[in-house]
């Protein structure tokens, strides 16, 4: 009897190692499982915490790797931007004064004459400026052009709002000057990249030409205003005030707000629509929590469709290359009209 059940004992076990192929799927290890150390758990876990301790890995430069190539990534540069650029204007383009001052003071430091052994390089300053010019006189010039009606106010607010640091640097940082340009500090600041973005429209200009650079600065500066809403990139203080003397200098009527409708008037979701009629035309219409805001939010958006900046979109390309610019124009200003109705309404008053 024990000689029969020990005889089938072994056979299940060999009609289990026959059948174990089959019935256990192939990902799942038995030595993995039964061979785990005791204390593998509890050194991971240990390097876990120092890793924690020792905190992120450091910010490198691109240089520090060894497949770096520096005139190799200039070329790739102006390749991807496009452009031909000359080795020599875009390697001072890139070249920021404070890398100049830390490279002498480790010469110094070495030992190290720099009038017999000259550094060689130029800052970027000269470029910078001149590039600022091109770029800040292009893009007043292309929103008046584009925009006549606009007053120069608004052209001068969305001009300080492409030229900004933010701007700037955000495209510097997207097309790759951080990882080109020479400068002391590193990761570099929003302003290094902006001086150095606009020292590459600077090297374009002295390479190629004036319309090569505008058209830079087109592509990758005015670009950024796609999808914002102009008439918000300009603070009007009395929106209401001005409407009226515009309404004045067209010799059209004043303009009268009114109630369009409203709902959830007891409510925290309160919500009034109104709209702004001139000779029985509306001109501008909004929504806002109360009647005030409403009537303000509808007086924008009259200012908008007058300056006319939600009926044309943005020119780019062949569009914008058969535009035909005229630098010595300026838009009028919001300024002077509000003085020409200043002046009509004391005259009337005196008549």
């Amino acid at each position: 009897m024990a000689a029969s059940l020990v005889r089938s004992a072994f056979e299940g076990v060999r009609l289990l190692k026959f059948l174990r192929p089959v019935l256990i799927p192939s990902t799942v290890s038995f030595e993995s499982i039964r061979g785990v150390k005791r204390y593998k758990r509890s050194y991971l876990k240990e390097l876990y915490h120092r890793r924690l301790e020792v905190g992120p890995e450091k910010q490198r430069h691109r240089s520090e790797w060894i497949n770096w190539n520096y005139g190799a990534e200039l070329y790739a540069f102006g390749k991807r931007l496009g452009e031909d650029f000359s080795t020599d204007s875009l390697q001072r383009a890139f070249t920021h004064r404070s890398y100049i001052e830390k490279e002498e003071r480790r010469r110094e430091e070495l030992g190290i004459d720099t009038d017999t052994v000259p550094l060689g390089l130029t800052d970027n300053e000269d470029l910078a400026q001149k590039g600022e010019a091109t770029a800040s006189r292009y893009i007043k010039t292309y929103l008046r052009h584009l925009y006549p009606a606009m007053f120069e106010e608004a052209v001068y607010a969305i001009h300080d709002h492409l030229m900004s640091e933010d701007t700037l640097s955000f495209v510097a940082r997207n097309i790759g000057i951080g990882d080109l340009m020479l400068c002391a500090d590193f990761p570099p600041e929003a302003s290094s990249l902006r001086r150095n973005f606009l020292a590459v429209v600077g090297a374009l200009e002295a390479d190629q030409d004036v319309k090569q650079a505008e058209a830079l600065v087109r592509d990758l500066v005015v670009a950024q205003l796609i999808g914002k809403d102009l008439g918000d990139l300009w603070t009007v203080v009395n929106p209401m005030g001005l409407l009226m003397a515009l309404l004045h200098l067209h010799n059209r009527g004043p303009p009268e707000p009114r109630l369009q409708w409203q709902a959830g008037q007891m409510t925290v979701m309160s919500v009034y629509q109104v709209g702004i009629y001139s000779d029985q035309q509306l001109v501008g219409q909004a929504a806002g929590e109360t009647v005030t805001i409403a009537e303000e939010m509808a007086a924008h958006n009259a200012l908008q469709k007058l300056m006319g900046l939600g009926s044309k979109p943005l020119a780019f390309q062949a569009q914008a290359e058969k535009m035909e610019l005229d630098y010595s124009k300026e838009n009028m200003r919001a300024e002077d009209v509000l003085k020409r109705f200043e002046t009509a309404q004391k005259q009337n008053s005196v008549v």
